[in-house]
């Protein structure tokens, strides 16, 4: 339905708001960086204040039993923390059994003083007493070092680029809003023209629309049958996968580790995997216009060679008969992954390796027509696997959309419909021909494309 949007202006954008509102977002952006600072440090010293508390309680034993080595071996521990500067155990006499500190930085007190935490030079002490039972057996003593200012700043420099946006679009705004006062009082007349045709038309197509919609509805509620069941398995796993190692890798950066990258990696591959599958679906659900053009599919087969070898691996011996020199009309990026996409499903066919055989051949308008209803000549890409086969049943089914042979999350069933979708888009016609433990052959018919043009670069 067409509709005409009103722009009359309910108030005036003055500068005196404008400035208001800039002055407003500044103090925010202020009041934010305030804020994440006063939260950085607030976390800091409560991770420095919960490694005090783990140290107390680990190394009471060796206090009250005057173990310096076993309390030593515990504050060594402490040194993969690599927040931490320095840290001491305390005994109740106020002797030092046990410490470390870092490479040039300041050495531990003789004598630790318990009291509350404090942030001091960009660093953080906490002094904790130990406890066994009701007695004071010693202290611990840890001091921490935060992030430099300098990188804190850097950090929220983000925040205050966000602010001079906001001032800047006020600006914009303001001169913006002049613009479209002028420019409303003609789209209001134009608005009332348009009115009058737009009651007319919607009329007729409230009636039109009914019947559309029932009809879409109908159609959508059986793909979504469909489609649910095909897919919902596999973004299960796939979000099993990216929560998994989300969560390892929060467990090392708690650890203080650095060896994330695998899981990081993990998590990416999870990710880029769902995107592929949503990118089949949406590919699926739509009829996506082509760029046809006059394409040689042998040329274009053989500028393919290298990245077929590497699509199915060492395991497959690919032989290459490129006999047709007729020139079909398709689109050729679109081809390109029709013929990937059958090369890694014969790959997928042939777990224990094989031979990939792929041919053109121009097809005279009597052997065409005997192989397919198709009239004319034709040019004939087949694809042949030495793999397992397909049995008549699954034979009939391959060409429906979400039917696939293939376990839960490796397939969606929608890479051979999709493939048919685009050969009938062109104008062409799909065979498979197979028979189990004998490998399968899948041939494809384009129509000759009958002037020819100057040669077309693939």
């Amino acid at each position: 339905m067409l509709t005409w949007p009103k722009m009359r202006l309910s108030r005036k954008f003055t500068p005196s708001v404008a400035l208001v509102s800039a002055l407003a977002i500044v103090l925010g952006g202020i009041l934010a960086t305030f804020y994440e600072e006063t939260l950085y440090r607030a976390q800091q010293v409560q991770g420095v204040g919960v490694q005090a508390r783990i140290l107390a309680a680990s190394v009471t034993a060796a206090l009250v039993f005057k173990d310096d080595k076993a309390a030593q071996e515990f504050v060594s521990a402490l040194q993969a923390v690599p927040e931490l500067e320095a840290a001491g155990v305390y005994d109740a006499t106020g002797r030092r059994v046990a410490g470390f500190v870092r490479a040039g930085a300041e050495p531990l007190p003789t004598n630790a003083e318990i009291g509350t935490s404090r942030v001091a030079n960009n660093r953080i002490y906490v002094v904790r007493p130990v406890d066994q039972d009701a007695d004071e057996v010693g202290a611990v003593y840890l001091r921490g070092v935060m992030e430099s200012f300098g990188r804190r700043v850097v950090r929220y420099s983000g925040i205050m680029l966000l602010v001079a946006m906001g001032v800047l679009v006020l600006a914009v705004s303001y001169a913006a809003q002049n613009a479209l006062s002028l420019a409303n009082a003609r789209l209001e007349a134009q608005a009332r023209e348009l009115t009058l045709s737009n009651q007319k038309l919607q009329a007729e197509m409230q009636e039109r629309e009914k019947a559309e919609d029932a009809l879409r509805q109908s159609q959508k509620m059986e793909a979504i049958g469909q489609l649910s069941g095909g897919i919902a398995h596999d973004f299960n796993n796939l979000l099993s996968i990216i929560k998994g190692n989300l969560q390892l890798l929060q467990r090392r950066v708690a650890q203080g580790r650095s060896d994330v990258q695998r899981y990081i990696d993990g998590a990416h591959e999870g990710v880029d995997r769902a995107a592929s599958l949503t990118q089949r679906i949406l590919a699926f659900s739509r009829r996506q216009p082509l760029s046809p053009k006059p394409v040689d599919l042998s040329s274009l087969l053989d500028g393919m060679t290298d990245l077929l070898r590497h699509s199915v691996g060492d395991g497959v011996q690919i032989e290459m008969r490129l006999g047709a020199d007729w020139h079909v009309l398709c689109d050729a990026n679109q081809m390109e992954n029709v013929i990937i996409n059958l090369a890694v499903n014969a790959r997928d066919a042939m777990p224990s390796g094989g031979k990939l055989t792929i041919e053109t051949l121009n097809c005279p308008a009597k052997d065409s027509g005997e192989r397919a209803g198709t009239a004319g000549d034709c040019v004939a890409l087949a694809i042949t696997d030495t793999g397992m086969g397909m049995s008549e049943e699954v034979r009939q089914k391959a060409l429906e959309p979400f039917f696939t042979t293939k376990p839960q999350g490796r397939g969606t069933g929608l890479g051979l419909s999709m493939t048919f979708g685009y050969v009938r888009q062109s104008n062409g016609d799909l065979i498979i021909e197979s028979e189990l433990g004998k490998g399968t052959t899948i041939t494809i018919l384009l129509p000759r494309y009958e002037t020819q043009p100057l040669p077309v670069s693939v």
